[in-house]
C-alpha cells in the first residue's frame, strides 16, 4: 500500500481558498438545517417561547448573541410573561443600613439570603411610600434635601433590576398613604394643603391628577388594601377608621369604630379579608375590619417567637473583663412585618452577636389558618439569618418588603 504524506502536499492558493469556501458553505447549510436562528421565527413566536423560560435561563440565553440579549432585556418579555401566567414571585426588601443615607435594595434568593441589587442614590432616605404595580415598585415622595418633603417618584423594574424616574406628583409629600386600587395609584395625605390632599396616578398614561375628597382630621396612621378593591385606613390621633372604594365612587367614608386597646399596632397587611400587624411585646395580631378593631393575638406562635427573638450576650465591666464578664439575656423585638405571595406573614428582627461582634438581620415566614371557633393560628415555616452587616454598620431598618411577580 502506498502511504501519502499530507504534510508534503502544498495545494495551490486558489484551490485552497475555493475548497475552504465550499467547506464553510457546507457547514453553514448544515447548521441552518439543524438549529435555525431566532431571526427566522416571527417576533411574537420567539417572544412567546422565551417567555416560558425561567429567570435562571435568561443569563445563559443573553450570552448567545446580541439578538438574544436584546430579546431578554426587552420590556415586551415581562409583559408576555405576565399575560401567559409564567411570572415567578420574588421577595424584595429595602433596608436603611446606618450610617449610610442611601437605602439599599435586595431580593431574597432561593437560599433565603438577601442578595443586593442596584440601589437608587436619589431615593429619599426617610418617610417615602411604596406601591407594587405589575413587575415593579413605585417609591413615592419622602424627606430629602434637608428634611424637606419631595414630590419625586421612582420606579424599580424588578425584572431588569433597573431604576427610572417617573413623573413627579403635583404636591411634595412625606409619610403619605399610597395604595394600588383598580389599576391606579391613590396617594393621600403627607402634606398640609387641604385642597390638594389627595391625588391619583395612572401608570398607563403616566399622569397625575388631583382628587377632590374629604380630608382626614388627623394624619394617617395605617392604610391597607383589602382584596385589591378597597383602601382601609385609620388616623393617627383617635384611630378612627376610613374607607375608600374607587369602583363604588365612595371616598373616605368615616366610621364610628375606634381602637382603644393599649400598645402599638404597626405594619398592617392584609391576607384575604383579615388584617395582621405587629403588636407590642413580640406579638402578632389580627382583626377583621368590620368588627370594631377587635384585635386578637395569632395563636400557636408563643414558643417559636420566644426562641427566635431571644438570645444572650456577655456583659463586661471593670478592668478585668474576662474575670467579671457574665452572660445576660436579651429579648429582640419584631422590627418589620409584611406578607408574601404565598399568603404567609414575613417578619424581620435584628440580632447583635458578641463574638465576633457584628449585626445580623433575621427573618421568619409564618403560615396562618383559621380553625374552629374562628381563631387564627400560625406556624413557623422557616427562620434564620438572611443578611450579615458590615462591621462598621451599627443599625439596620427595614423600610419596605413585598412580593413582586416577574
Amino acid at each position: 500500500m502506498t502511504m501519502i504524506n499530507y504534510a508534503d502536499e502544498v495545494p495551490l492558493p486558489h484551490l485552497k481558498r475555493r475548497k475552504k469556501k465550499k467547506t464553510n458553505k457546507r457547514r453553514t447549510n448544515k447548521t441552518n438545517k439543524s438549529s435555525p436562528s431566532w431571526s427566522s421565527l416571527p417576533d411574537a413566536l420567539a417572544l412567546s417561547c422565551v417567555a416560558r423560560l425561567t429567570r435562571q435561563d435568561y443569563l445563559a440565553l443573553s450570552l448567545v448573541s446580541k439578538s438574544h440579549r436584546a430579546l431578554v432585556a426587552s420590556p415586551e418579555l415581562v409583559r408576555a410573561r405576565t399575560l401567559i401566567g409564567c411570572t415567578e414571585p420574588t421577595f424584595c426588601v429595602c433596608l436603611r443600613i446606618f450610617p449610610d443615607l442611601t437605602p439599599s435594595w435586595f431580593f431574597l434568593n432561593r437560599n433565603r439570603r438577601l442578595r443586593r441589587i442596584p440601589s437608587n442614590p436619589y431615593q429619599a432616605p426617610e418617610s417615602s411610600s411604596f406601591v407594587v404595580v405589575d413587575w415593579g415598585i413605585y417609591v413615592i415622595g419622602g424627606i430629602s434635601n434637608g428634611n424637606r418633603p419631595t414630590s419625586d417618584v421612582w420606579f424599580l423594574d424588578c425584572f431588569s433590576r433597573t431604576w427610572r424616574q417617573a413623573p413627579s406628583m403635583k404636591m411634595a409629600r412625606a409619610s403619605a398613604s399610597a395604595s394600588f386600587v383598580d389599576g391606579k395609584i391613590y396617594v393621600f395625605g403627607g402634606c398640609d394643603d387641604h385642597s390638594n390632599w389627595a391625588e391619583v396616578f395612572d401608570p398607563k398614561t403616566q399622569t397625575w391628577n388631583l382628587l377632590s375628597v374629604p380630608k382626614m382630621p388627623h394624619g394617617i396612621h395605617q392604610s391597607v388594601v383589602i382584596e385589591g378593591k378597597k383602601v382601609y385606613a385609620v388616623d393617627e390621633e383617635e384611630y378612627q377608621s376610613f374607607s375608600f372604594s374607587p369602583s363604588e365612587c365612595k371616598f373616605w367614608t368615616r366610621n364610628r369604630k375606634r381602637d382603644y386597646k393599649r400598645g402599638y399596632r404597626n405594619d398592617w397587611c392584609a391576607i384575604g379579608k383579615v388584617l395582621f400587624c405587629r403588636g407590642s411585646r413580640r406579638r402578632i395580631l389580627w382583626c377583621e375590619p368590620d368588627n370594631d378593631f377587635d384585635w386578637k393575638e395569632v395563636k400557636g406562635l408563643e414558643e417559636d417567637l420566644k426562641n427566635s427573638l431571644s438570645g444572650s450576650r456577655l456583659y463586661y465591666h471593670g478592668a478585668l473583663d474576662a474575670l467579671y464578664s457574665k452572660p445576660i439575656d436579651i429579648n429582640y423585638e419584631i422590627s418589620s412585618l409584611s406578607s408574601n405571595s404565598a399568603g404567609n406573614i414575613v417578619i424581620f428582627w435584628s440580632v447583635q452577636l458578641e463574638n465576633p461582634k457584628h449585626l445580623e438581620l433575621w427573618s421568619a415566614e409564618i403560615s396562618v389558618e383559621r380553625r374552629e371557633g374562628g381563631e387564627i393560628w400560625g406556624k413557623f415555616e422557616w427562620s434564620g439569618a438572611v443578611f450579615k452587616l458590615h462591621p462598621r454598620s451599627y443599625s439596620v431598618k427595614v423600610l419596605y418588603s413585598a412580593s413582586v411577580h416577574v
